[in-house]
């Protein structure tokens, strides 16, 4: 690997601002307290943000419209006036919790309420250094989603880093899991996934896509080890979704980092991310 020592010398950089996208949903509520954690860690504001898509109020008023319980799963028509009580009461009892939790842990926090299409006006509020958080699934839990369209959408087109979250109960032992898919182009990856298993005191495994260069494994291992501690490197047969979902499993994996590009733009990456419920931290190219 041609960039060891750029291995050995980098740092995560820290988030300017943690910003978590916020609803009543379980995952979001997961979201928001790693997302209060992080802020605190760092000593950096924290921004929560709840968006309105006008296309969901306005479809309400539709005499066939419907919602579906997320528990019962029964399908029935939609009460104006109750929706409407949520609404009013959704901000004050969201604020609530926010600063229950962000005053918990000493953050300072502020909340914006934006409408309008719930991808660009994420995007167009974050700034390059901000560290997003969200849920794997927010409204669409309702109608049986395992991976919500926007949070991908938003994993592949911000500018920072991007964390999806998940209430699923997660194992308190595992190692943290980063795919590699350029081993000459990887240092600010490795930084990062060397930084998340340092701070969760978790081992590192590297899985290495095929064609991704053969680094000195020796070197590799040795310098990430200064930042994580036990590191193990994994080379992958092919970069399909059952062989990843496999090597994972094997590894005890708790977390997953990838890198912006490439493999996540492919459908691979819809299937892995639909099944595999742990959390995802997505790091920006540099």
């Amino acid at each position: 690997m041609g960039t060891t020592a750029d291995v050995q010398l980098i740092e995560s950089r820290p988030p300017a601002r943690v910003v978590v996208l916020v609803d009543a949903s379980p995952d979001a509520l997961h979201a928001l307290e790693a997302a209060a954690a992080l802020a605190a860690q760092h000593q950096v504001p924290l921004l929560a943000v709840s968006v309105e898509e006008p296309e969901r109020s306005r479809s309400s008023g539709y005499p066939f419209a419907s919602e579906v319980g997320a528990v019962s799963g029964a399908i029935r028509p939609i009460d104006e006036a109750m929706l409407g009580r949520r609404r009013d009461s959704g901000p004050v009892s969201i604020r609530r919790l926010i600063d229950r939790t962000a005053g918990e842990m000493g953050v300072a926090w502020e909340m914006v309420f934006l409408q309008g299409r719930f991808v660009e006006q994420v995007l167009a509020l974050a700034a390059p250094g901000d560290w997003l958080m969200l849920g794997r699934v927010g409204w669409s839990a309702r109608i049986g989603r395992r991976l919500g369209s926007s949070a991908l959408r938003l994993a592949r087109r911000a500018h920072g880093a991007v964390q999806i979250c998940s209430a699923a109960p997660s194992q308190a032992r595992g190692r943290t899991a980063v795919l590699v898919e350029d081993a000459d182009f990887a240092a600010n990856l490795l930084g990062v996934a060397a930084a998340r298993s340092r701070t969760a005191q978790r081992s590192l495994v590297v899985l290495l896509a095929p064609g991704a260069g053969e680094p000195d494994r020796e070197q590799l291992a040795n310098a990430i080890e200064q930042r994580s501690g036990v590191a193990r490197i994994r080379a992958l047969p092919s970069m399909g979704t059952g062989d990843l979902l496999r090597a994972l499993a094997e590894e005890g994996a708790v977390e997953l980092v990838v890198g912006r590009g490439g493999w996540l733009d492919s459908q691979a990456a819809d299937r892995l991310m639909t099944h595999w419920r742990m959390p995802v931290l997505v790091a920006p190219a540099s």
